[in-house]
């Protein structure tokens, strides 16, 4: 069931019986399915609000077991909202839930870190895409008033963009693979706490580094994040990883 079916403002409207039935081609009423469109856009509040609907109806219908099962889940997806970021967050709560409903033997009560770092891998790789896609259109040229004809066989396929690795800062592999002893600003590379994640750095007194400061040189959590918030390549607490501009 998507979350974003659950949220106050949603069973206010079931209440009241809006929408609940469609005509069907044979004249008949029909009950609607749940409307998934909105399920990656449910803000962080509705969320936390949905996720106990949900504990209460599983305890109540499916029993304890369960019930602590996706408490515990719930509770996973909460501080990789603090750690990685809503749009991470959402998106692994959506994955494993799915997963869980097609195969009931998942146990989601634990954090699933090969799925997470797919998300991340994912959802990092789009935001260059887009990034770059921003640089270009404001650094293209004007287009000349006569438009030239483009023939769709010979276009040039779009290029991939390379991952960037916010372990040594270079580009063409992950920190998992990272082989490196120093950065691109020339400092010894951080250590990986393979325990919390394949591509989790930690620093100074296995702190680990934020993944919002480094990807974007800012976290929606500000100082009730409890991650690092300097640069994994210099040390540098102005910018994060993505960002670094310091070379050896």
């Amino acid at each position: 069931m998507p979350y974003a079916s659950l949220t106050h403002s949603a069973r206010a409207k079931a209440a009241r019986g809006e929408e609940d039935f469609i005509i069907n081609a044979h004249g008949g009423l029909t009950v609607k399915g749940f409307d998934r469109r909105d399920e990656r856009a449910i803000e962080l509040v509705d969320w936390l609000g949905a996720a106990r609907v949900a504990e209460e109806r599983t305890r109540a219908h499916h029993g304890n077991v369960r019930a602590d099962a996706l408490a515990s889940h719930h509770q996973i997806v909460t501080d990789l909202a603090r750690s990685h970021g809503w749009p991470v967050a959402v998106e692994y709560d959506i994955k494993q839930r799915e997963l869980a409903a097609q195969h009931p033997q998942h146990d989601l009560s634990f954090l699933d870190r090969d799925q997470l770092t797919m998300i991340v891998t994912a959802i990092a790789l789009a935001a260059k895409e887009v990034n770059q896609q921003n640089i270009t259109s404001i650094t293209a040229p004007a287009s000349p008033t006569k438009r030239q004809r483009t023939d769709s066989t010979h276009a040039t396929p779009r290029k991939r963009l390379s991952k960037q690795c916010f372990r040594c800062g270079f580009a063409g592999h992950m920190p998992e693979s990272c082989k490196a002893e120093t950065t691109s600003a020339g400092c010894p590379v951080a250590a990986i706490d393979a325990s919390r994640g394949k591509n989790c750095l930690v620093g100074p007194n296995n702190k680990p580094f934020c993944f919002n400061w480094a990807k974007d040189s800012s976290c929606p959590f500000g100082n009730n994040c409890r991650n690092l918030h300097t640069c994994s390549l210099c040390g540098g607490s102005s910018h994060g990883a993505a960002s670094c501009q310091v070379r050896a």
